[in-house]
C-alpha cells in the first residue's frame, strides 16, 4: 500500500509539472497570423487590455456584439457586427460568418458571449475570443 501511495503521488507531481509547462506555452497571445495556427494558439477568454491589443495589432479582427438591440442602443464598440444571442436563429446566423476570421465576441458582462464562443467553436470557428468583461468592462476602460 505504501508503494502505491508513493507511486500515485509521483504521478500527480509529474502530471502537474507537465500541465504547468503546457499552460506557460499556451497562455500567451497569438501575435503570428500564420495560416498554420491551431486552435490552441488562441486564448478563448481575453480581458479588455488583451482585446485592445488584438484590435491595435490586426486589421483582420472582427468584433461581434451578441447583446439585444435594446442593450446595443445604449452604446457599442465601434465597427462591431450585431447578432442577438437570444434570437432563435443565432446559431444559423453566426454559422454564416467567415470561419477563417478572428473574432472578439462580447455581450454586457461576458456570460452570453462565452456561450456564443462555444457555439462558434462547435460550428467550426477556431479563432473566437470571449471578452470576459463584456461591453460594461470595455466602457469602464475608456
Amino acid at each position: 500500500m505504501k508503494y502505491f501511495v508513493i507511486l500515485f503521488l509521483s504521478f500527480m507531481i509529474i502530471s502537474c509539472q507537465g500541465q504547468k509547462e503546457t499552460n506557460k506555452s499556451g497562455s500567451g497571445m497569438a501575435h503570428s497570423k500564420s495560416s498554420q495556427a491551431s486552435p490552441e494558439d488562441f486564448k478563448v477568454n481575453i480581458n479588455v487590455l488583451e482585446a485592445k491589443e488584438l484590435i491595435a495589432t490586426s486589421q483582420e479582427i472582427a468584433l461581434l456584439d451578441v447583446r439585444t438591440p435594446e442593450e446595443i442602443a445604449q452604446g457599442k464598440i465601434e465597427n462591431a457586427m450585431e447578432i442577438d444571442f437570444s434570437s432563435p436563429d443565432f446559431k444559423d446566423k453566426v454559422s454564416m460568418l467567415d470561419k477563417n476570421k478572428e473574432y472578439i465576441v462580447y455581450c454586457a458582462a461576458g456570460g452570453r458571449s462565452s456561450r456564443a464562443v462555444n457555439i462558434m467553436k462547435e460550428v467550426g470557428f477556431t479563432k473566437a475570443h470571449n471578452l470576459t468583461a463584456g461591453y460594461n468592462g470595455w466602457a469602464k476602460e475608456k
